[in-house]
Protein backbone atom coordinates (compact mmCIF):
# COMPACT_ATOMS: atom_id res chain seq x y z
CA UNK A 1 0.00 0.00 0.00
CA UNK A 2 1.19 3.53 -0.73
CA UNK A 3 2.31 5.29 2.30
CA UNK A 4 0.39 8.58 2.65
CA UNK A 5 3.20 11.34 3.46
CA UNK A 6 1.11 14.23 5.41
CA UNK A 7 2.66 17.66 5.99
CA UNK A 8 1.26 19.24 9.23
CA UNK A 9 0.98 22.89 9.91
CA UNK A 10 -1.00 24.85 12.40
CA UNK A 11 -3.24 23.91 14.97
CA UNK A 12 -7.11 25.49 14.03
CA UNK A 13 -8.91 23.79 16.32
CA UNK A 14 -9.01 21.98 19.84
CA UNK A 15 -12.13 20.75 21.51
CA UNK A 16 -12.64 18.27 24.33
CA UNK A 17 -12.27 15.14 22.17
CA UNK A 18 -10.44 16.34 19.64
CA UNK A 19 -8.10 18.24 17.61
CA UNK A 20 -8.10 19.72 14.25
CA UNK A 21 -4.85 20.73 12.13
CA UNK A 22 -3.97 21.92 8.66
CA UNK A 23 -2.29 19.39 6.88
CA UNK A 24 -0.73 19.11 3.45
CA UNK A 25 -0.94 16.21 0.96
CA UNK A 26 0.35 16.76 -2.71
CA UNK A 27 -0.41 20.23 -3.06
CA UNK A 28 -3.76 19.49 -1.53
CA UNK A 29 -4.77 21.82 1.83
CA UNK A 30 -6.53 19.80 3.94
CA UNK A 31 -7.76 19.49 7.59
CA UNK A 32 -7.26 16.42 10.39
CA UNK A 33 -9.31 15.73 12.72
CA UNK A 34 -7.54 13.13 15.20
CA UNK A 35 -9.57 12.16 18.40
CA UNK A 36 -7.19 11.92 21.17
CA UNK A 37 -6.93 9.11 23.75
CA UNK A 38 -8.26 9.74 27.37
CA UNK A 39 -6.34 8.46 29.99
CA UNK A 40 -9.36 8.01 32.33
CA UNK A 41 -10.39 5.13 30.51
CA UNK A 42 -9.33 1.75 29.78
CA UNK A 43 -7.02 1.42 26.58
CA UNK A 44 -9.34 -0.98 24.91
CA UNK A 45 -12.19 0.52 25.59
CA UNK A 46 -10.75 4.32 24.80
CA UNK A 47 -9.97 3.24 21.35
CA UNK A 48 -13.07 1.15 20.29
CA UNK A 49 -14.70 4.32 21.39
CA UNK A 50 -12.82 6.41 19.41
CA UNK A 51 -12.65 4.34 15.78
CA UNK A 52 -16.58 4.42 16.25
CA UNK A 53 -17.21 7.58 16.61
CA UNK A 54 -14.26 8.59 13.84
CA UNK A 55 -16.04 5.66 11.46
CA UNK A 56 -19.47 7.32 12.63
CA UNK A 57 -18.65 11.27 11.42
CA UNK A 58 -16.64 9.88 8.30
CA UNK A 59 -20.03 7.72 7.27
CA UNK A 60 -22.23 11.08 8.11
CA UNK A 61 -20.11 13.44 5.83
CA UNK A 62 -19.69 11.13 2.95
CA UNK A 63 -23.56 10.99 3.07
CA UNK A 64 -24.50 14.29 3.47
CA UNK A 65 -21.94 15.39 0.40
CA UNK A 66 -23.51 12.58 -2.16
CA UNK A 67 -26.99 14.23 -1.05
CA UNK A 68 -26.14 17.73 -1.86
CA UNK A 69 -25.66 19.04 1.60
CA UNK A 70 -21.74 21.83 1.07
CA UNK A 71 -19.85 19.47 3.83
CA UNK A 72 -15.90 19.43 3.59
CA UNK A 73 -15.03 16.71 1.10
CA UNK A 74 -13.69 13.47 2.93
CA UNK A 75 -10.38 12.63 1.33
CA UNK A 76 -9.13 10.24 3.45
CA UNK A 77 -10.35 7.79 6.81
CA UNK A 78 -7.39 6.39 8.81
CA UNK A 79 -9.07 4.07 11.19
CA UNK A 80 -6.51 2.81 13.16
CA UNK A 81 -5.57 6.65 13.95
CA UNK A 82 -8.96 7.79 14.58
CA UNK A 83 -8.62 10.37 12.31
CA UNK A 84 -10.49 12.36 9.49
CA UNK A 85 -8.34 14.11 6.85
CA UNK A 86 -11.17 16.37 4.94
CA UNK A 87 -11.19 19.43 2.21
CA UNK A 88 -9.88 22.36 4.02
CA UNK A 89 -12.66 25.29 4.29
CA UNK A 90 -10.92 28.80 3.91
CA UNK A 91 -13.41 31.36 5.96
CA UNK A 92 -15.14 32.61 8.92
CA UNK A 93 -17.55 31.20 11.71
CA UNK A 94 -20.48 32.42 11.02
CA UNK A 95 -20.89 33.87 14.79
CA UNK A 96 -18.02 36.20 13.61
CA UNK A 97 -19.79 36.72 10.14
CA UNK A 98 -22.78 38.13 11.74
CA UNK A 99 -20.63 41.62 12.47
CA UNK A 100 -22.80 44.91 12.95
CA UNK A 101 -24.26 45.85 9.47
CA UNK A 102 -24.26 42.66 7.18
CA UNK A 103 -27.27 41.63 5.41
CA UNK A 104 -27.59 38.27 7.04
CA UNK A 105 -30.88 37.64 5.54
CA UNK A 106 -29.55 35.23 2.48
CA UNK A 107 -27.20 33.44 4.74
CA UNK A 108 -30.10 32.52 7.43
CA UNK A 109 -31.97 31.61 4.36
CA UNK A 110 -29.70 29.56 2.50
CA UNK A 111 -28.67 28.37 6.48
CA UNK A 112 -32.40 27.26 6.53
CA UNK A 113 -32.28 25.74 3.19
CA UNK A 114 -28.86 23.19 3.98
CA UNK A 115 -30.88 22.18 7.50
CA UNK A 116 -33.67 21.22 5.71
CA UNK A 117 -32.04 19.33 3.02
CA UNK A 118 -29.74 17.78 6.17
CA UNK A 119 -32.79 17.00 7.91
CA UNK A 120 -35.29 16.02 5.06
CA UNK A 121 -32.40 13.04 4.86
CA UNK A 122 -33.21 11.58 8.84
CA UNK A 123 -30.13 13.31 9.97
CA UNK A 124 -29.40 15.80 12.83
CA UNK A 125 -26.37 18.06 13.02
CA UNK A 126 -26.12 17.24 17.36
CA UNK A 127 -24.74 20.46 17.60
CA UNK A 128 -25.96 23.67 15.08
CA UNK A 129 -23.82 26.48 16.98
CA UNK A 130 -22.59 29.59 14.67
CA UNK A 131 -18.93 28.18 15.29
CA UNK A 132 -20.08 25.24 13.27
CA UNK A 133 -21.37 26.80 10.62
CA UNK A 134 -18.15 28.12 7.83
CA UNK A 135 -18.71 30.98 5.44
CA UNK A 136 -16.40 31.24 2.75
CA UNK A 137 -15.14 34.60 1.06
CA UNK A 138 -17.77 33.82 -1.68
CA UNK A 139 -20.54 33.74 0.56
CA UNK A 140 -21.32 29.82 0.13
CA UNK A 141 -22.02 27.89 3.54
CA UNK A 142 -20.68 24.76 4.90
CA UNK A 143 -21.35 22.79 8.30
CA UNK A 144 -18.78 21.28 9.93
CA UNK A 145 -18.00 19.13 13.02
CA UNK A 146 -20.61 16.19 13.07
CA UNK A 147 -19.03 14.41 15.73
CA UNK A 148 -22.56 14.36 17.29
CA UNK A 149 -24.78 13.64 14.28
CA UNK A 150 -27.66 11.20 14.46
CA UNK A 151 -29.26 9.03 11.00
CA UNK A 152 -32.41 7.85 11.50
CA UNK A 153 -33.06 11.21 13.82
CA UNK A 154 -36.38 11.71 15.79
CA UNK A 155 -38.17 15.02 15.70
CA UNK A 156 -37.15 15.49 18.66
CA UNK A 157 -33.68 15.46 17.53
CA UNK A 158 -34.67 17.59 14.61
CA UNK A 159 -35.80 19.71 17.01
CA UNK A 160 -32.47 19.93 19.27
CA UNK A 161 -31.05 21.50 16.15
CA UNK A 162 -33.19 24.38 15.87
CA UNK A 163 -32.92 25.22 19.64
CA UNK A 164 -29.65 25.04 19.71
CA UNK A 165 -29.11 27.64 16.80
CA UNK A 166 -31.48 29.66 18.17
CA UNK A 167 -29.95 29.48 21.94
CA UNK A 168 -26.42 29.97 20.17
CA UNK A 169 -27.95 33.47 18.13
CA UNK A 170 -29.25 34.64 21.64
CA UNK A 171 -26.13 33.91 23.46
CA UNK A 172 -23.78 36.05 20.60
CA UNK A 173 -25.74 38.24 18.34
CA UNK A 174 -29.29 38.24 20.41
CA UNK A 175 -30.42 41.38 18.61
CA UNK A 176 -30.46 39.30 15.43
CA UNK A 177 -31.98 36.66 16.75
CA UNK A 178 -35.86 37.25 15.97
CA UNK A 179 -34.90 38.20 11.92
CA UNK A 180 -31.93 35.59 11.49
CA UNK A 181 -34.69 32.86 12.49
CA UNK A 182 -37.43 33.92 10.32
CA UNK A 183 -35.32 33.89 7.48
CA UNK A 184 -33.73 30.84 8.18
CA UNK A 185 -37.27 29.03 8.70
CA UNK A 186 -38.52 30.43 5.46
CA UNK A 187 -35.50 28.99 4.06
CA UNK A 188 -36.63 25.48 6.40
CA UNK A 189 -39.94 25.49 5.22
CA UNK A 190 -39.15 25.74 1.22
CA UNK A 191 -37.20 22.17 1.29
CA UNK A 192 -38.66 20.49 4.51
CA UNK A 193 -42.13 21.78 3.75
CA UNK A 194 -44.32 24.50 6.22
CA UNK A 195 -46.01 21.25 8.18
CA UNK A 196 -42.74 19.47 9.20
CA UNK A 197 -41.36 22.95 9.97
CA UNK A 198 -44.83 23.13 12.24
CA UNK A 199 -44.16 20.14 14.08
CA UNK A 200 -40.70 20.90 14.70
CA UNK A 201 -40.67 24.40 16.47
CA UNK A 202 -43.58 23.08 18.64
CA UNK A 203 -41.24 20.42 19.71
CA UNK A 204 -38.62 23.42 20.40
CA UNK A 205 -41.21 25.18 22.16
CA UNK A 206 -41.59 21.82 24.19
CA UNK A 207 -37.62 21.40 24.77
CA UNK A 208 -37.83 25.37 26.04
CA UNK A 209 -41.20 24.87 28.25
CA UNK A 210 -39.75 21.77 30.28
CA UNK A 211 -36.87 23.38 30.64
CA UNK A 212 -34.56 21.09 29.48
CA UNK A 213 -30.93 21.25 29.01
CA UNK A 214 -29.21 19.57 25.73
CA UNK A 215 -26.10 17.58 27.44
CA UNK A 216 -23.57 17.07 24.43
CA UNK A 217 -21.46 14.30 24.60
CA UNK A 218 -17.22 15.09 23.84
CA UNK A 219 -16.94 14.56 20.04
Amino acid sequence: MERLDFEEGEVLRVGAESVIKAVRWRGLELVRKHRIPKKYRRPEIDERIRRSRTIHEAKTIVTLSENGVPVPLLIFLDIAGSSIYMQRIVGVEMRDYLVDGVDFSGAAYELGRITGLTHSLKISHGDLTLSNILVAENGKMWLIDFGLSLFNATLEDLAVDLHLLGRSLESTHPSLHRRFMEMFMSGYSEVAGSAQLSKIMEKVAEIRRRGRYVVRAGT
